[in-house]
């Protein structure tokens, strides 16, 4: 892929996340989860939709809970306020400036989910067949085919692809000023733009597939100049070590030994580490993170702080759409 210095961080931030293989990379996987389930719920293919709905992903709604209780207990406290792009030059321009003798330290960090996986799509295929969503604390795989070993780690889907295109074309200008970009399992230094990878950022760990990761040196050999030195080392199998550390330490609390899906309060005790304990303190003045969207979600209502009954904390309160894009100032205050 060649890209330009200035474009490289706005275009492959659009493109990039745990997910960004394609489909045909591990097709055949897919393919015997299909196959696997298609006798059942008579699987259909829809390849024109492109945006991205609450028909495509029923958990785009989610019950709103309070989470002040926890913003107001930690030591840091995170003020948030959504960009628009009317803002963005004025904002960058005082980010700039700003005074790092202060208590408070601000960056303008720009959020993203992935784009389709093939976990979402199988997700609604089943919905668009039975009617009915399927209940991802179900541990039966017949009733809940996110727990197939086929769908670990899913792929992008082609709809997924074009979905990241579209946001490329779209904000390339936008962000054009993004200095670093983080995602959940890939790092890698394109075109003068620093990568991380950092394990705070994954999706929720515990119950379902999709969420684990692939054996790390098949991802290496994928990526063959990405540094995986910040992610949780991997045992001598080559087993995820964060997945497998979450499982042994829940499934002692269930008869059938199932692992527990992690909360969204643990999901933002992890969203917070990150944020307090890794972005804050990168040099960096404006970011871009590729997220998930359970820890988005956790993120964002039980982290953030916007001002109470905002159009902002409304807009933010809601889970992401697929490939879906928010900006954000992000300023971090110290609580003596």
């Amino acid at each position: 892929m060649q890209l330009t210095r200035r474009r490289s961080a706005a275009m492959t931030l659009a493109l990039s996340s745990s997910l960004q293989r394609s489909v045909p990379v591990g097709s055949y996987h897919i393919a015997a989860a299909f196959n696997h389930l298609s006798g059942r719920i008579g699987v259909r293919h829809n390849h024109h939709r492109l945006k991205s709905s609450s028909r495509d992903d029923p958990s785009l709604t989610s019950e709103a809970t309070c989470y002040n209780h926890l913003k107001q207990s930690r030591p840091i406290r995170i003020k948030a306020k959504a960009l628009h792009p009317s803002e963005a030059a004025a904002t960058k321009a005082a980010l700039a400036n700003d005074d790092k003798s202060t208590s408070t330290i601000t960056k303008l960090v720009h959020f993203q989910r992935h784009g389709q996986g093939t976990h979402n799509q199988l997700y609604q295929q089943w919905t668009d067949r039975t009617g009915i969503p399927i209940d991802l604390s179900e541990t039966n795989p017949e009733l809940n085919p996110l727990l197939l070993p086929d769908i670990i780690d899913a792929p992008l889907t082609d709809k997924g692809r074009n979905q990241c295109k579209e946001q490329r074309i779209d904000k390339s200008k936008y962000f054009a000023g993004v200095e670093l970009i983080v995602v959940s399992k890939r790092d890698g230094d394109e075109e003068g733009v620093r990568w991380i990878a950092h394990e705070g950022i994954r999706e929720e760990l515990g119950l379902l597939l999709c969420n684990q990761r692939r054996p790390l040196k098949e991802t290496r050999l994928e990526f063959p100049h990405v540094d995986f030195s910040l992610l949780a080392q991997h045992d001598e199998s080559d087993e995820d070590v964060y997945w497998k550390q979450h499982f042994e330490r829940t499934s002692i609390h269930n008869a059938d030994g199932t692992p527990q899906r992690e909360s969204m309060e643990d999901m933002s005790h992890r969203a917070y580490d990150f944020l307090v304990e890794y972005l804050y303190r990168r040099p960096e003045k404006e970011i871009a993170v590729v997220g998930h969207s359970a820890w988005l979600l956790a993120m964002t209502n039980a982290v953030l702080e916007f001002d109470e009954g905002s159009e902002d904390e409304e807009e933010f309160g809601t889970m992401f759409g697929q490939a879906e894009l928010r900006s954000a100032t992000l300023t971090f205050t110290e609580i003596n």
